[in-house]
């Protein structure tokens, strides 16, 4: 998508409408149904604000997806001791309460421990705990390294 920048004292025209700010600016519809009315051809990458659901969604080239309302990168480490082969330790992730009104999805966890499988144990609004499962026959070391996202859903969606 080609941007323009208008300089002060140049006139807009139709066809500037039409080729830059229309595909640049969050379409506010009552409901998806008025969207697909108003817009009867989407790109990939448009965006749009539904009022009746109080969320946006992007086209991703075949439908239209609910944009996340909220989302947090976390890197922790731990436990503070070894992992026994066979067994499992909790890790827990403070999450900023302020980006989420509810629990958050938490997804994409890797650690840095060679056998060590990450697995959501528990999530509220302000912590997600995460059990760190050793599938090795050896211990793992004490303090890994534990990534991963959360994120919350606009409300009004199927996981919001």
């Amino acid at each position: 998508m080609t941007l323009k920048t208008w300089v002060i004292g140049e006139v807009a025209t139709a066809a500037d409408l039409n080729t830059y700010l229309s595909a640049q600016v969050v379409g506010v519809f009552g409901s998806s149904a008025i969207r697909a009315t108003a817009i009867p051809s989407p790109i990939n990458g448009q965006v749009s604000y539904l009022q009746d659901k109080d969320h946006m969604e992007h086209y991703d080239g075949a439908i239209w997806q609910p944009q996340f309302s909220a989302m947090y990168v976390f890197q922790v480490t731990g436990p503070s001791t070894a992992v026994a082969a066979g067994s499992s330790a909790l890790v827990s992730v403070v999450l900023p309460v302020s980006r989420f009104t509810t629990a958050p999805i938490i997804a994409g966890l890797a650690t840095t421990g060679a056998y060590l499988t990450p697995v959501v144990n528990a999530v509220t609004t302000g912590t997600a705990t995460i059990a760190l499962v050793n599938n090795g026959a050896v211990s793992q070391p004490a303090t890994q390294t534990l990534t991963g996202v959360a994120f919350m859903m606009s409300t009004g969606t199927a996981t919001g």
